[in-house]
């Protein structure tokens, strides 16, 4: 998979003011208005894809259901595409409180492969302890993630791969109902 027939956005440089905070989301947050929901200042700059991990659904939430994981695997032909966002510094602890960070997940400065060469962000990455392969994401988080892949034209193929991912109905209607709300909106 390449980024040639993909798009981008804004300018992606590598540039950014001190008070900004390039974030990688590979998961619910690829969706533009999931992410600003959690911090109203995301800006798409940019798509691209981490080398040397694969996306999972294992990580164990606290709803019971599992969600995204870039996991690492060492394999030079893996890659997880996502989303280069910006963010402003002084929301990055809202995001990282819904991300759950240092309990479910943690972060790490990761290079970015991008249409106009390799940037810095911050990815989320599953803890082991919060792993559990015999979950299954909610069909409300798969379609995030489905739409998030559309609505930012990554490859094709990429996309029919998060379709592949089983997914299972959210017991909680209300839960679900909201988020595909937001999942369409």
């Amino acid at each position: 998979m390449t980024l040639s027939d993909t798009a981008e956005f804004g300018n992606g440089c590598n540039m950014l003011p001190a008070h900004k905070a390039r974030i990688f989301a590979y998961g619910s947050n690829m969706r533009l208005a999931r992410i600003r929901q959690r911090v109203a200042s995301a800006e798409a700059l940019t798509i691209g894809y981490v080398e040397q991990h694969q996306l999972a659904m294992h990580k164990r939430s606290q709803d019971g259901s599992a969600k995204a994981d870039a996991w690492y695997t060492g394999n030079s032909s893996d890659r997880v595409f996502g989303v280069v966002y910006c963010i402003d510094v002084h929301e990055k602890p809202l995001l990282d409180a819904c991300e759950f960070l240092g309990t479910g997940y943690d972060e790490t400065e990761i290079d970015v492969v991008c249409p106009s060469g390799v940037q810095k962000a911050w990815m989320y990455v599953a803890r082991p302890e919060a792993l559990d392969p015999n979950l299954f994401p909610y069909d409300w988080y798969r379609q995030y993630l489905i739409q998030g892949a559309v609505e930012h034209r990554l490859p094709e193929c990429y996309i029919q791969l998060i379709r592949s991912f089983r997914a299972r109905m959210d017991p909680d209607q209300e839960r679900r109902k909201s988020n595909l709300a937001l999942c369409y909106c």
